[in-house]
């Protein structure tokens, strides 16, 4: 019995000995990180001045690139100037999405929507048929998801609807303002036409800054 005592006090011992080593690596490792991590941000900084005015948007949507929260931080603002949204992650393209909804009645919406939709479309990766992809925010999200796509080359546009991920229905458009005047009939957020008057004027005349931004 005294040796098997001996014999756990040991096993006990190294045991101590290789979790303190454990907790040493660890927070080595940790320190490693973040030093990589603070290298990245500054790079990632450097970057962002070096494109001025004329940002990578592509290398700013990979969700798996070195510019981490830099790069999210500046696609968040460039998408939000326009009225857009990121929201998560394409599972097959690895990039951000971008979301957007719409108001009905809503001055100078969909011209801002669609401008919006040009300006990111070239630096997004295409999917089978050769569409781009945007989320569409609407009043239903617990029933079911829906997504614009788009084709740059035809200016052809589909809207999907998707149930549990996978396409449930889909409505084909010559031209990607028809889809967006569909979204803006059918899947508004906010109803303009029947707002009071006070608040319609509020969304006109912010409708109106946006525009002024980027008309």
């Amino acid at each position: 019995m005294s040796a098997l005592r001996r014999r756990l006090a040991q096993a006990e011992l190294k045991l101590a000995i290789a979790k303190k080593e454990a907790t040493q690596a660890q927070r080595k490792e940790d320190r490693a990180s973040e030093v990589v991590r603070a290298l990245q941000e500054e790079i990632a900084w450097v970057q962002l001045r070096q494109w001025g005015s004329t940002p990578d948007l592509a290398e700013l949507m990979r969700s798996d690139g070195t510019g981490g929260m830099v790069f999210y931080k500046a696609l968040s603002a460039i998408a939000e100037s326009w009225g857009l949204h990121v929201f998560g992650t394409w599972s097959d393209t690895k990039q951000l999405v971008l979301s957007f909804g719409l108001n009905r009645a809503q001055q100078g919406a969909i011209e801002r929507v669609e401008q919006a939709i040009n300006y990111f479309a070239p630096a997004m990766k295409r999917i089978k048929g050769g569409w781009v992809r945007f989320s569409v925010s609407h009043p239903q999200p617990e029933a079911c998801a829906w997504e614009l796509r788009y084709a740059p080359k035809s200016g052809r546009a589909r809207l999907a609807r998707l149930v549990y991920g996978a396409d449930d229905s889909v409505l084909d458009f010559a031209s990607l303002r028809g889809a967006l005047e569909y979204v803006e009939q059918n899947l508004w957020l906010e109803d303009i036409i029947d707002a009071p008057p006070t608040a319609a004027l509020e969304y006109v005349i912010a409708a109106e800054g946006d525009g002024g931004r980027h008309g």
